[in-house]
């Protein structure tokens, strides 16, 4: 009971972290800066993470928590979505604003990033592809669809939405992208039929 507090004013924290990575990026992420615009103290963000590399990692958890839960509401609401159209939806939630197409960016940056600039391990930097393409694994098996089929093409829409959520990133090009992406997805849906038909 009480660690409460420090537990709130951690996770107080860590959001305002979330917004300030979001706006000026993992490759630009010195604690000093850092803790100035947030009003604190490098000390105070070491007490709560331990360490830059700590608070990356819990900062980068966070945003796929939250982009988690942002998923989990449209499929409340609609259960039976198709995993194109949540894919669709999440190409719409980036392009409504700056700050949710930077917090994609996020997850980007520490799989492009060389480790010695962000220092996270090997591992957090793998879970911010994995963790996608594992979610899209698990929603075309729940299909219907074999474990291998399954894999294969989780893996294939994932790299082709990373790759246009990137081109979006540098060229700003939403028709285009947005137009690819519709035929991406047309070619995906064919190929699940064909699947649950064999």
């Amino acid at each position: 009971m009480a660690r409460t507090p420090d537990l709130a004013a951690r996770q107080e924290l860590l959001d305002q972290v979330v917004d300030y990575l979001a706006e000026h990026g993992l490759g630009d992420s010195s604690l000093r800066p850092m803790a100035a615009a947030l009003d604190t103290t490098p000390n105070r963000l070491m007490h709560h993470f331990g360490s830059k590399e700590a608070l990356l990692a819990a900062a980068l958890h966070r945003t796929e928590l939250l982009h988690r839960q942002v998923e989990l509401r449209w499929v409340a609401r609609q259960p039976s979505i198709s995993q194109s159209e949540i894919l669709r939806r999440w190409w719409r939630w980036m392009l409504a604003s700056r700050t949710n197409l930077n917090q994609v960016r996020l997850g980007l940056e520490a799989v492009t990033l060389d480790a010695t600039v962000t220092g996270l391990a090997g591992e957090v930097r793998a879970e911010q592809i994995g963790g996608w393409r594992v979610n899209i694994e698990h929603r075309l098996l729940g299909l219907g669809i074999a474990p291998t089929d399954a894999c294969a093409e989780a893996t294939v829409i994932k790299a082709a939405f990373t790759g246009l959520t990137l081109d979006l990133l540098a060229t700003g090009d939403r028709r285009r992208l947005t137009h690819a992406l519709d035929r991406v997805l047309v070619d995906f849906d064919r190929r699940l039929e064909r699947l649950l038909d064999s």
